[in-house]
């Protein structure tokens, strides 16, 4: 039987994780130049240790390495040949971790994430992630992703508006 029947491109949903990718790439970008947290997850990935967060089948995706100390985002791209891959099993899991509907601990409880790369280096990652969007997110949207929001105090304010301003424009 043949129809005219054609899946939904899901547009908005894509613009939203691809959108939501980049924002967390320049927040990761700029977090591990000055976040104390961040600095220490990422000393021990050798300079070119790249990581790749991907949504199945088609994207988006989010690509990044380490140089000079600091990561660096390098595409919104796949990167097949990445030291750490983090595949996200369809686009609507990852919309709902975008917009704050899910967090890493429950996709990964539910099997919608996989991971293909050294166990503690995906674990060194998801902290990376965890720290970033304590910083990127208000407490309030923060109880649905983190297991407990960490206290800001007016070094860690600072550091927020680092990343609103200077880090989401320029990744620094």
């Amino acid at each position: 039987m043949i129809t005219n029947y054609k899946p939904g491109h899901k547009l908005i949903q894509r613009t939203v994780v691809k959108t939501g990718f980049l924002a967390l790439g320049r927040a990761i970008e700029s977090a591990s130049n000055f976040e104390e947290n961040v600095k220490k997850e990422i000393k021990d990935w050798n300079d070119g240790f790249t990581f790749t967060m991907n949504v199945l089948p088609y994207g988006p995706n989010l690509a990044m390495r380490k140089k000079n100390g600091v990561l660096k985002m390098i595409r919104l791209k796949k990167n097949e040949t990445a030291d750490l891959i983090v595949e996200i099993k369809n686009l609507s899991t990852a919309f709902r971790m975008i917009t704050t509907q899910m967090g890493a601990h429950h996709v990964f409880a539910q099997n919608k994430i996989g991971v293909s790369g050294n166990i503690a280096d995906s674990m060194r990652f998801i902290r990376i992630v965890y720290t970033v969007e304590a910083y990127m997110f208000p407490k309030i949207l923060n109880k649905n992703i983190l297991k407990k929001s960490p206290k800001m105090d007016m070094k860690k304010h600072f550091n927020r508006w680092h990343i609103y301003t200077k880090g989401m424009i320029l990744g620094k």
